[in-house]
């Protein structure tokens, strides 16, 4: 028996990926294989830990059997991660694997099953560890009504970057705004060794070596009269 689906793979974020270029670095970006389609998310430029923030969206997947069997046993997806090469074909950086999600047309997108949330899933290269991958996946059934009745995407189309489709609200994690304040430190020979009654540690030669807050406060305090 024939069931048409839509997948919606939420594409977040990787981390602590393979560095695939002389600097260190890679040049990011996800392929999703799902039975017969595959979809790719941007190039992320540098970087090792990624936040693609996509939506991928694979529409009129056909899928046989039975509809019980569907839901509690789906068929598996296929995550890989490549360097793009500004020259030469992508450099394989892992892969790994997830089952989505699925809500067949006679139920209702509430929870605690939808919508899905955000799971980080272990990138293997060969037998080693090669980083995680934040990702939710659901697999929709299109029932007599058509796409008319899937839940909505909410969260508009990232027109700059593409269109690219960010990854809808109420999946997405909240974020906070924080302020780091850094205060600098002197590390090394003590300027203001004789001008305090305590004193620092003595390193090599006779120098002071460890960290003087004394100093540095002074210092800070003087920068800030300037």
């Amino acid at each position: 028996e024939k069931q048409v689906f839509q997948l919606r793979a939420h594409m977040y974020q990787a981390r602590s990926l393979f560095a695939a270029d002389s600097s260190g670095l890679s040049d990011p970006f996800a392929r999703v294989f799902f039975i017969s389609q595959s979809q790719c998310t941007e190039v992320l430029n540098e970087t090792l830990c990624p936040t693609w923030d996509q939506l991928l969206v694979f529409d009129n997947v056909e899928l046989y059997g039975e509809a019980h069997e569907m839901r509690d046993d789906p068929p598996i997806i296929v995550i890989e991660i490549y360097d793009q090469d500004t020259v030469g074909k992508a450099d394989f950086m892992g892969r790994t694997f997830a089952k989505p999600v699925v809500k067949m047309s006679d139920e209702q997108y509430c929870p605690p099953r939808f919508p899905p949330q955000l799971e980080y899933y272990q990138i293997y290269r060969g037998n080693a560890t090669a980083g995680d991958l934040l990702a939710a996946f659901e697999l929709l059934q299109i029932g007599p009504g058509g796409k008319s009745d899937l839940p909505p995407i909410d969260g508009p189309t990232d027109m700059d970057r593409g269109p690219i489709l960010p990854v809808p609200l109420g999946i997405r994690p909240v974020l906070s705004r924080y302020r780091v304040e850094v205060t600098n430190v002197h590390v090394g020979p003590c300027p203001g060794a004789g001008e305090h009654p305590r004193g620092c540690w003595k390193g090599r030669r006779g120098q002071d070596s460890r960290i003087c807050p004394w100093w540095t406060g002074n210092q800070a305090a003087a920068s800030f009269k300037k």
